[in-house]
């Protein structure tokens, strides 16, 4: 899996974080949104930091098993999340509001449930020998970037959300980058 596949498979799952941080700027106050959003994008990038590391790790554990079939691994943990995107397109979305800025334990529960994603893919990674350092700081640049940037373009007159629409995008993205990953 070459550097350009990484880079693609990470802004599709990090568009669940754009998503979730987008939604929350669309119910907070000006006051809060500019505090609340840098906070969102730390704890969004240091989840999926360390839930793509344990994955990682765990697939280094675990190499063995999945070792025969690396390709049907990633095409499935792909396949998987394809699907869910898709899914969470018709769903509403995890968000905060003013009376959720100071709620730090919402915030680590959310920023793990939306981490689970960097979980799957650090395992993925891992079986097809991707080095971990500069997957990882791809990783934490995309997911401050756009966490920052679902929040900035938020906003209490937000009628359209264009970041449910790209939620359904990187869903069919991931299910052609799963099914590209077993054709080669």
């Amino acid at each position: 899996m070459n550097m350009l596949s990484v880079i693609i498979i990470f802004v599709c799952i990090c568009v669940d974080n754009m998503v979730s941080a987008n939604m929350s700027a669309v119910k907070m106050t000006k006051e809060n949104k500019s505090v609340f959003s840098v906070k969102l994008a730390l704890v969004f990038t240091l989840f999926n930091v360390l839930l793509f590391g344990l994955g990682y790790i765990i697939s280094i554990l675990f190499h063995g098993w999945s070792y025969f079939a690396h390709n049907w691994v990633v095409f499935a943990f792909l396949l998987l999340l394809g699907i869910k995107f898709m899914l969470e397109y018709i769903e509403k979305s995890p968000s905060f509001g003013d009376a959720d800025a100071g709620d730090n334990w919402k915030l680590a529960k959310v920023s793990a449930l939306i981490g689970m994603n960097s979980f799957l893919v650090g395992y993925a990674l891992e079986t097809v020998g991707r080095t971990f350092f500069p997957d990882v700081m791809l990783l934490l640049i995309i997911t401050f970037v756009l966490s920052l940037l679902g929040a900035h373009l938020g906003g209490e007159d937000s009628k359209n959300l264009l970041s449910k629409k790209l939620e359904l995008i990187a869903g069919i993205v991931l299910i052609v980058m799963s099914i590209i990953q077993i054709v080669y």
